[in-house]
């Protein structure tokens, strides 16, 4: 919870008007003080403060603003955005863990509804190779309940040949399943992760049959902490690639409504 030291207080109010949840209460003296019952920790005090005042001991240390590392161009961003691509077809090279732990960071760092942070995420790096077979028995069987013939061709062919690449992780040997007690949550996360792994010049994939596969298999749920309340928003694969894209590829125009 937060914490307001009195003697960097300057009794400016700024953390108090901000404040969504109106914890921020000023004392007789001038200064402000933190109502730890109504508090749920967002932070917005802490980053706001021009004294530094606000602090939350016990989770890191805020990193003051500096403009030339913190701002982006809004046009390279957009083409950063419009530049990344899904990729379906990876080399086996894997992520080191330093690149694995940014893109980590990049999902923490996404917005929780009510700053819930309950978004988790599972890396399988190691049991990767262990996991593979299981997911692909469950997306085997979700594929024969639907009578879905050409999927189930997929699974044939990986059986055919389990050293190949196979056409649901592409090549790929690591993935960060995420979970989460809300889906936006994990989404924001999801998306933060992928424009991170472009950053990196690794290659990314949104891989939905691995997520039904996973959401279908009672044994699976577990094995990723799965619950009523936990559910599996994305499984995304990373790795790398020897794909070079030369340009952005098109997309249909905005479905907008001005009113």
């Amino acid at each position: 919870m937060v914490e307001i030291n009195p003697s960097l207080c300057t009794g400016c109010g700024l953390c108090a008007s901000n404040c969504a949840v109106h914890a921020i209460v000023q004392s007789d003296n001038g200064t402000y003080f933190c109502n730890k019952t109504w508090c749920f920790a967002c932070g917005q005090c802490v980053a706001l403060c021009p004294t530094g005042a606000p602090s939350m001991p016990g989770l890191e240390a805020p990193i003051p603003y500096d403009s030339a590392s913190f701002d982006l161009e809004p046009q390279t961003l957009l083409n950063a955005m419009r530049f990344r691509r899904s990729i379906r077809r990876f080399t086996g090279g894997k992520a080191t863990r330093q690149e694995l732990e940014l893109l980590l960071e990049a999902g923490r760092c996404a917005p929780t509804s009510t700053n819930s942070q309950t978004v988790g995420f599972t890396v399988l790096d190691e049991e990767f190779e262990a996991i593979r077979p299981k997911i692909w028995k469950a997306f085997a069987r979700i594929s024969q309940e639907k009578g879905r013939k050409l999927l189930l061709r997929r699974y044939e062919n990986y059986l055919a040949h389990p050293d190949q690449p196979d056409t649901l992780f592409y090549g790929g040997n690591q993935m960060i399943v995420v979970t989460s007690e809300r889906p936006v949550d994990g989404g924001l996360a999801l998306a933060n992760m992928e424009l991170m792994a472009h950053a990196l010049g690794l290659g990314a994939l949104y891989c939905g049959f691995a997520t039904r596969a996973i959401d279908s298999d009672p044994a699976l749920r577990e094995y990723f902490g799965l619950t009523e309340t936990r559910t599996i928003d994305s499984c995304l694969i990373v790795g790398r690639t020897d794909l070079c894209f030369q340009r952005t590829a098109p997309r249909n125009p905005a479905r907008v409504q001005w009113r």
